[in-house]
């Protein structure tokens, strides 16, 4: 039986073994999954937050964390909490200065009822050295699929671009989990779909793609795809 560990009501159960604290605005704090295994409880990310950090400080067993990416709403409480592991790029190590690098990828099997945990590198040109995690059907990536926003412009490098939609083509899941989305939980062929689109926006020669007109003009990505 998977480690029991209740979390507040505002969290959604995705499965019996992964639930997730949503994503807040003010203060600005991720989405923090917590995933369930025998011996211990897994987390993707711990957020901005200090009711999240009260969460996490409320499991009292083996904790260990997977950090999307440096950015402050994803990491800031891992000043005040705490955990046996923790797993990161090594550019988010530069930021957080501690923790056991992943470069490529970290397979953990599955174990009777419980599936295999995947830690691996995502290209990303919203942060270098984005990492993504794998439970079952279902893969979070933080961040990974957003734009960078650079002088008030948002765009795409369109070989980062490139190379994440090769990387989510090549993932054996049903759904693609995306921090700080309306819907969190979305079908991995729409995302692909919508990232194609943008890829294929791109004009000759170029090595940004804009995507001014795909976040204030295109209907799915204003009801699904843009941060908050």
């Amino acid at each position: 039986m998977a480690i029991q560990i209740r979390l507040t009501a505002d969290s959604v159960e995705l499965n019996e073994y992964i639930s997730y604290i949503p994503a807040s605005k003010k203060p600005l704090s991720s989405d923090v999954v917590f995933i369930r295994r025998r011996d211990c409880v897994w987390l993707y990310d711990v957020g901005a937050c200090k009711e999240t950090a009260h969460e996490i400080e409320q499991i009292f067993r083996k904790k260990k964390v997977v950090l999307s990416h440096f950015h402050p709403d994803h990491v800031w409480n891992l000043v005040c909490t705490t955990r046996s592991e923790l797993y990161v790029s090594e550019n988010t190590r530069k930021y957080v200065r501690q923790g056991t690098v992943v470069d490529d990828e970290l397979v953990v099997p599955a174990d009777g009822a419980y599936p295999e945990l995947r830690v691996f590198a995502v290209p990303s040109s919203h942060a270098k050295g984005c990492l993504g995690l794998q439970c079952g059907e279902y893969v979070f990536l933080g961040d990974a699929t957003y734009s960078k926003e650079k002088g008030g412009k948002r765009f795409y490098n369109e070989q980062s671009l490139r190379e994440l939609i090769a990387c989510i083509e090549g993932l054996d899941c049903d759904f693609v989990c995306l921090s700080h989305s309306r819907s969190f939980v979305h079908k991995k062929e729409d995302v692909l779909g919508l990232l194609t689109a943008i890829y294929n926006s791109r004009e000759k020669g170029k090595s940004e793609i804009s995507v001014e007109h795909f976040f204030y003009d295109d209907d799915l990505m204003q009801d699904e795809f843009e941060e908050l």
